[in-house]
């Protein structure tokens, strides 16, 4: 698969996730678009492990990741596919991909920003043809006109970027010192130290504390396959909701 397709793909993705996917599928495909874009993005590109590797490693960053009021601190699609595309496009380690992720979601809010604005004027048009009584035309604007200017401002950023821009950041990587590229693992390693430590915030109760504990001993000191932990940790968390409903009902009683 070509460059050009490999762009125009990610880019089609890119525009269907951030404006025109079904709400029910927006926790998935969009708050974890970095891990699902590892998937996609690896398929496009010809290497799962390697995809996935960069989608966890930039879904880390945004663990503690929350939207009030419908404002985000950044835009997770430009950040999770159009992010992993390009890192897996000039092959960047994981943990470097990161330094190119977060600016990118943090620019693609320049995205969301014009497209709530532009799309303004669909709104006004659908409440003309509600007063005419057309629906027909309503329904023109809510689920067609809406998706104009989010075209023009998700799908075309996002296919220039990875087509014309892989090639100027593959260009640029070929002259940049090997000692730059290791101190961008290094300070990619940092940030999703900080995900965590947000998401610990929101999670941090006394209940809760000695699983946490028990985690990180299994892989810092026996070495556990991740694998293993996440089932053990999945049954742990059963039991934990398990014991706290039957206590919840035997005080309801």
């Amino acid at each position: 698969m070509n460059l050009f397709i490999q762009a125009l793909i990610v880019a089609l993705i890119t525009w269907y996730v951030a404006t025109a996917l079904p709400m029910f599928l927006r926790w998935s495909f969009y708050f974890g678009a970095p891990l699902v874009a590892g998937l996609v993005n690896g398929i496009i590109f010809g290497d799962i492990a390697y995809g996935l590797k960069v989608g966890a490693t930039i879904q880390m960053a945004y663990l503690g990741m929350v939207a009030v009021g419908g404002a985000l601190p950044s835009e997770m699609a430009i950040s999770g596919y159009l992010g992993t595309a390009l890192a897996m496009s000039v092959k960047l380690p994981p943990e470097a991909a990161l330094t190119v992720a977060i600016p990118l979601g943090a620019l693609g809010l320049l995205c969301q920003n014009a497209k709530m604005t532009l799309n303004a004027i669909w709104v006004h048009k659908a409440d003309k043809y509600a007063k005419e009584g057309n629906i027909r035309g309503v329904k023109l604007m809510n689920l067609y006109g809406s998706q104009v200017f989010p075209f023009l401002t998700y799908f075309i950023p996002t296919f220039v970027a990875i087509y014309i821009g892989s090639k100027g950041l593959d260009k640029l990587l070929t002259v940049v010192p090997n000692s730059v590229i290791q101190a961008l693992k290094v300070t990619g390693g940092l940030i999703p130290a900080l995900g965590i430590g947000m998401l610990l915030s929101y999670l941090w109760q006394k209940e809760v504390v000695p699983y946490f504990i028990i985690g990180f001993f299994l892989v810092a000191y026996l070495k556990l396959d991740i694998m293993f932990i996440a089932i053990i940790g999945g049954c742990l968390a059963t039991i934990y909701i398990f014991n706290t409903s039957k206590k919840e009902e035997a005080i309801d009683d």
